[in-house]
């Protein structure tokens, strides 16, 4: 059953509750609560509980759940041989400057392009120690690890939206029917026009360098760190004490951290995954090969590490909820079927020339109030490309829109799986992460708009 501009209420909901509390999770489940009791009165709580039930089963969900879970006992096992210390200060000889710092931030996301949660989380692990050192706010690190994770995920081959997306147009006839050969031939073809993803790393750029001023709450982070040097002095102790110094005792033990340590897990995780294409293979073989490099050489004992693996999977509990809190919400749009009912409303207002313009500003904005990327695109896809067809426009260019959509809604949306990840990672508040990138993703998403329409009136 389609309920129309009803389905609209849940996620209004949960953005104004979001913004006036700055509470995720609590907002979550209050915008799930008002999708069922709109759709089913009274005896909403039955199925409410249903659902809740449905998606912990789900296997997909379960699969980031334990993803998540496992990378948070990984990262106090780092924390505890010091190797993120290691890492920490090999890169420090090279990153003096606060510059050179944000650049080699945008650099390692780059380069990890494999997966975007690949990418976050070992970029935010290995870059948040230099950020506290040089008293940067770590708002700004969540942003750029943001910035590089789906975007250079979309427009770089080898990741796992490639092979999403060109699985996705393989199975559409409509594309084969006009001459494309597979769906990684669309796809490859696709990628000069998805607009928005370099639009995003070009902003990131400009922002690492510091032509690009600090905006709205990204300025008061900055201004915070600035004018409170005894609370940037605290993080930088916690930070410190996390990696298993003290103040007192670090120069004593700064050659204590190797960087090896963290590398040679990293390497496994890295390499695991390209291989395996499946990364809770490569955080398995990762944490086992922790236990062979630890243990033989005395850094901790077996019952230490179990420990460790545990407190840092509990460390993960609450981006946990606001993970499981995110798929009952893509499960109550889907359920009132939002998606469908705004793309009928624009549907009529395509023409040759806009029509991929519209598709990036549709999709868009309902993977902003969704955070259901892919799932939105699955069904854009099946009705976008026969009507770009059917009108005469660019088919590349139209699918480029549509890669894009999804790419702004997993950077810029508050409860995007990318977005509470980035922040998790660099332990700051999701919802001052969300505003505090906003102002960058919007900037990026106004190129994308114009790249669209002018190339809607070239091609």
């Amino acid at each position: 059953m389609e309920y129309g501009i009803i389905s609209l209420v849940p996620p209004l909901v949960m953005l104004l509750f979001a913004l006036k509390t700055k509470k995720s999770f609590e907002a979550l489940i209050l915008g799930t609560l008002v999708g069922y009791i709109l759709m089913h009165g009274a005896g909403f709580l039955v199925p409410w509980c249903d659902m809740l039930l449905d998606e912990c089963s789900n296997r997909d969900n379960l699969y980031i759940l334990l993803l998540c879970g496992m990378f948070g006992g990984l990262i106090f096992l780092l924390r505890e041989v010091r190797g993120t210390l290691g890492f920490s200060n090999f890169i420090s000889r090279y990153c003096r400057s606060e510059r050179s710092i944000m650049l080699m931030s945008v650099l390692m996301g780059i380069v990890i392009f494999v997966d975007d949660y690949l990418n976050v989380m070992t970029v935010g692990t290995c870059m948040k120690g230099l950020f506290d050192k040089k008293r940067l706010p770590r708002e700004a690190l969540a942003y750029i690890i943001d910035s590089t994770g789906a975007p250079v995920c979309a427009i770089l081959p080898l990741s796992t939206w490639v092979v999403f997306y060109s699985g996705m147009f393989g199975q559409d006839p409509s594309l084969m029917d006009v001459g494309f050969t597979s769906g990684l031939d669309v796809y490859y073809q696709a990628v000069p026009f998805m607009f928005y993803p370099f639009a995003a790393l070009l902003v990131v750029f400009l922002f690492a360098m510091g032509w690009l001023p600090k905006l709205g709450p990204m300025k008061k982070a900055y201004e915070r760190m600035a004018e409170s040097k005894v609370k940037a002095r605290q993080i930088i102790e916690e930070a410190q004490k996390s990696d298993g110094c003290a103040d007192s005792e670090l120069d004593a033990k700064k050659e204590e951290g190797n960087i090896f340590d963290f590398l040679a897990p990293m390497s496994v995780l890295i390499g695991v995954t390209v291989y395996t294409s499946d990364m809770f293979i490569a955080i398995v073989c990762t944490l086992a090969s922790c236990l062979l490099l630890y243990l033989p050489r005395k850094k901790m004992t077996f019952t230490r590490f179990v420990e460790l693996f545990w407190e840092g999977y509990k460390d993960m509990l609450p981006v946990l909820g606001i993970l499981l809190a995110c798929f009952m919400t893509k499960r109550v749009s889907s359920d009132m079927m939002m998606p469908e009912y705004v793309i009928s409303l624009v549907e009529p207002l395509m023409d040759a020339h806009l029509i991929a313009a519209i598709t990036f500003l549709v999709i868009a904005a309902l993977t902003f109030v969704t955070s259901s990327f892919w799932g939105i695109e699955i069904i854009a896809i099946s009705i976008v490309v026969p009507l770009a067809i059917a009108v005469g426009g660019n088919v590349l260019l139209v699918l480029g829109a549509v890669v894009s959509g999804g790419v702004f809604g997993s950077h810029a949306c508050f409860y995007a799986d990318a977005t509470v990840l980035s922040s998790s990672t660099c332990d700051v508040d999701n919802i001052s992460h969300a505003v505090t990138q906003l102002p960058y993703a919007l900037i990026g998403a106004a190129i994308a708009t114009v790249g669209f329409v002018v190339m809607g009136y070239v091609l």
